[in-house]
């Protein structure tokens, strides 16, 4: 199937066909249309380069033309863009360079290479390079916003959250709609969990509790919540934030079960937790979290949660065809049984993206491969679904 580039390409060839045409049909011939027609030509003379797949001795031919008009210019940006995307980034850095040392006075042609090579540079790793040409458009009409994503997204590789808060402020004055809540959520989650890490338990809850007015609710600021209540000695408040949370989304009691039986310990009150799972096991999804949160971690080992796994096991026919021996209720049997629903469980993703499908074993809440935030959800359960489909 076509690729965007390949109708890129096709755009470009098409581009230089007409310009060729054009100056051949209708050119004077005082000076100065004798030097158009010359730099016309010399684009066509890349063009062919182009076709023969002779991409440095194209570049050099497009660098040294003296032609500056706009039809020039937007042709080699698009040029460039091609590069990019075609993983050429050396020629794409070297035909945006050209654009951006060439002196002129057009400040929409100087940001617009500028631009370019700023995306050059972000592709290629060269975030440093990239910051600085995407700081100087800020302020720019035309790229003043698309420059404060760029930067956003530089932010998030380098982890500079308290940043990424101040340009989302930036952001927002240009642009109404312009910033997500929930990706700013995330930005005082992230600062949120720096602080307790450095245990600065003050700054961690006001930065908590920025997420929580940004976007309420939010999974991830109810767990950093229940961390931080049991980091303060106050078991019985993580056991609400968690059975609150394990109500609204069973699909997370993976992430669940282990605060919630670290909570029993720190309370000694085991009954309360017993309570809340006992009210979490009502719904069937609520059953069915338990149970894989259990066969997915193999350190949860204690009896008031296991036994919820062999509950789940006893109301599925097909699993029950899985127990060698004994009652499938009974310890031993699921005990037995864990270690294959685990593999089961584990044969493939754990988690996926919705966005681009980017699987992963572990949790994410921002996307390693599209960079979304909020899209990878837990799969429910692989192998074993099947099973009991």
């Amino acid at each position: 199937m076509p690729t965007e580039s390949t109708f890129l390409f096709a755009g470009l060839l098409f581009l230089a066909a007409a310009l060729g045409y054009v100056f051949a049909r209708f050119g004077d011939t005082d000076e100065e249309e004798q030097a158009e027609q010359s730099a016309r030509a010399n684009y066509l003379r890349g063009f062919r380069y182009l076709l023969n797949e002779e991409s440095d001795r194209a570049v050099d031919v497009f660098t040294e033309s003296g032609d500056l008009s706009d039809e020039a210019m937007e042709t080699q940006l698009a040029l460039g863009t091609l590069f990019r995307r075609r993983g050429e980034l050396d020629r794409a850095i070297r035909l945006h360079q050209n654009l951006v040392e060439r002196p002129t006075n057009n400040v929409a042609q100087r940001e617009a290479a500028s631009f370019a090579l700023a995306e050059d540079y972000l592709s290629a790793g060269l975030f440093d390079r990239a910051e600085e040409l995407f700081d100087r458009l800020r302020d720019s009409r035309v790229h003043g916003a698309e420059a404060l994503r760029r930067l956003l997204r530089i932010c998030e590789v380098t982890r500079d959250w308290d940043r990424a808060v101040d340009l989302c402020a930036k952001l927002s004055r240009l642009d109404a709609g312009g910033v997500n809540p929930a990706q700013l959520a995330h930005y005082y989650c992230e600062l949120a969990e720096e602080a307790r890490r450095t245990n600065a338990p003050d700054l961690a809850d006001q930065m908590l509790a920025q997420a929580e007015a940004m976007d309420s609710g939010k999974v991830r600021a109810a767990l950093i919540r229940a961390d931080l209540e049991m980091d303060a000695g106050k078991a019985e408040g993580a056991i609400v934030t968690l059975r609150q949370l394990g109500e609204s989304q069973p699909g997370m009691l993976g992430e669940i079960l282990p605060r919630l039986l670290a909570a029993a310990t720190l309370s000694g009150d085991r009954d309360a937790v017993r309570r809340v799972l006992e009210g979490l096991a009502q719904t069937p999804a609520g059953l069915r979290g338990i149970a894989l949160g259990v066969v997915r971690d193999p350190l949860i080992s204690d009896p008031l949660v296991v036994r919820y796994l062999a509950r789940f096991v006893a109301r599925e026919p097909a699993l029950q065809a899985l127990v060698a021996a004994g009652s499938p209720e009974s310890p031993e049997s699921v005990e037995r049984l864990r270690p294959l629903l685990q593999k089961m469980l584990n044969a493939g993703k754990r988690f996926q993206c919705s966005n681009c499908g980017y699987g992963s074993t572990t949790m994410h809440w921002q996307c390693p491969g599209c960079r979304s935030w909020d899209t990878v959800q837990p799969i429910s359960g692989g192998m074993l679904d099947e099973i009991l489909a």
